[in-house]
């Protein structure tokens, strides 16, 4: 009998192996309490020539190794000096490239709306992580589209079986001075012979910065999205038959903490917490089910959460989890689990402080690779996200309790600059993180942005069966999120 002491995800990697009838693992597979190692025993353990099961081995042992040698922040690169802001990726980014999905045009691309009103699509090369061309501006899709910096967001991608890759985005009205007053909810659709088609929401008049589901099974695609003066958030279906919307009842609610959880139709959002609760007043996360109206609070402390988003974490056995950032300086991981009354509630089972000169955590997101999650976020010395005159850094965390920590991702000879809105995308080489970069505004000196760049995060190359395995939409279990 042969012992063998391997990281968590590997027990899957065993498995999916298994399918394949590399090796079959018949017994004694024991999970340490913490989830993070695998102690396991395995007599008999292939049909196969054993040189087979020695191959696969040396294989992973080797991918590990290649890691262990390249500890440290990886070199910044700079991908283009073209000022690109908030540009956002299509689900190639998630590793699974597909040339043939949207009529041929791919799912390898990135959209984003230039200074002149203008809405982008362009390819990126997954093998080198280049746009094409660099300058973003491949094919033009609109021509009366809303900056970024207008109402806070741009572009964004949603995806369903009805339509393949969409967008949607706030547009002003054709000929009219641009204004939150001829601002309008709008969507382009690529056609059969690779046209994208841009109309306008009816009835989306003075609402700004939708954000669509992005599951690809989806039948039933919607937008949430809110009115101009950024006081209350709104759901709809994406069709353009109707004009009806539905009001969520919230309110206090925070432009930039409002996602769609993956599997459901269920909306993660930041508002103010209830009366009668340990969060009355302050910013809590709350759950919106919009196939039956139903809000509910998830996060009740007296403490100040925002940028909350929901996921199946492979680590934790696909269920559920979100984060959340507290008071603007801690990561918070939250899981639903049992209390000593066998109920489940949500439960934070981390929370990860930053380094004292970069306190301040900004624009958090997650990506899964290889069968573990990784939250990547902006590190800052000011409390304020738009604070050109401080340097910003990136990092990243794992999940697990005892693998949570700050993984510095900016290497520390790196030049003082502001690193911004930082987006993933996993190339064939491995995940690479691309984000705005600014020279500090000084007292003499205005911040001058440098374009966009990027930087590897070492994770190593994508395992194919993983990625097209997180790409698959588990929907929500009866009751699972209740």
């Amino acid at each position: 009998m042969t012992e063998l002491l391997l990281p968590a995800a590997w027990p899957q990697r065993f498995n999916m192996m298994a399918q394949n009838n590399l090796l079959l693992p018949l017994q004694n597979l024991i999970f340490r309490s913490d989830g993070e190692d695998l102690k396991q025993s395995v007599s008999h353990l292939t049909k196969r020539p054993r040189w087979r099961v020695a191959m696969a081995l040396a294989l992973m042992l080797a991918g590990h190794a290649a890691m262990a040698k390249n500890e440290g922040p990886a070199p910044e690169v700079q991908v283009t000096p073209n000022y690109i802001v908030d540009f956002e990726f299509d689900w190639g980014r998630d590793g699974v490239d597909c040339p043939t999905c949207n009529h041929g045009s791919g799912n390898s691309r990135l959209a984003f709306t230039d200074h002149n009103y203008r809405l982008w699509v362009a390819p990126l090369d997954i093998k080198t992580g280049k746009f094409l061309p660099d300058n973003g501006k491949g094919t033009q899709i609109d021509s009366h589209t809303a900056y970024a910096t207008d109402f806070g967001n741009g572009p964004e991608w949603m995806f369903s079986a009805i339509a393949g890759s969409q967008l949607v985005y706030t547009r002003y009205l054709p000929d009219a001075p641009q204004s939150p007053d001829t601002a309008v909810l709008a969507i382009a659709t690529q056609n059969s012979d690779g046209a994208w088609l841009p109309a306008s929401f009816p009835g989306g008049e003075k609402r700004q910065s939708p954000i669509g589901t992005q599951d690809l099974e989806d039948l039933a695609p919607r937008i949430h999205y809110q009115d101009v003066a950024k006081r209350r958030t709104f759901w709809r279906d994406s069709e353009l038959t109707g004009d009806s919307e539905t009001k969520l009842p919230t309110t206090g609610f925070s432009g930039g903490s409002r996602r769609w959880v993956p599997g459901t139709h269920k909306i993660i959002l930041t508002a103010t917490g209830l009366e009668g609760t340990k969060g009355a007043g302050r910013q809590q996360v709350f759950l919106f089910d919009t196939d039956t109206a139903v809000l509910k609070q998830i996060t009740d402390e007296d403490a100040d959460h925002a940028g909350a988003m929901m996921w199946r974490a492979p680590e934790y056995h696909d269920e559920y989890v979100f984060f959340s950032v507290r008071n603007g300086r801690q990561l918070v991981i939250h899981r639903k689990l049992k209390d000593e009354t066998g109920k489940k509630s949500w439960t934070s089972v981390i929370q990860l402080d930053l380094p004292p000169e970069t306190p301040h955590l900004w624009s958090p997101e997650y990506f899964v690779f290889n069968g573990k999650s990784y939250i990547f976020y902006q590190m800052n010395q000011s409390a304020n996200a738009s604070d050109l005159s401080k340097p910003g850094v990136l990092a990243m965390s794992m999940i697990l309790p005892k693998k949570a920590k700050v993984i510095p991702l900016t290497p520390p000879d790196a030049e003082p600059r502001v690193r911004m809105d930082p987006e993933y995308f996993i190339t064939a080489k491995g995940p690479y993180l691309y984000y705005n970069r600014y020279k500090l505004r000084t007292d003499t000196e205005d911040s001058q942005p440098e374009g966009v760049w990027r930087v590897d995060t070492r994770l190593g190359k994508p395992d194919p069966a993983w990625q097209a395995a997180s790409r698959r939409v588990k929907l929500e279990a009866p009751g699972e999120l209740d």
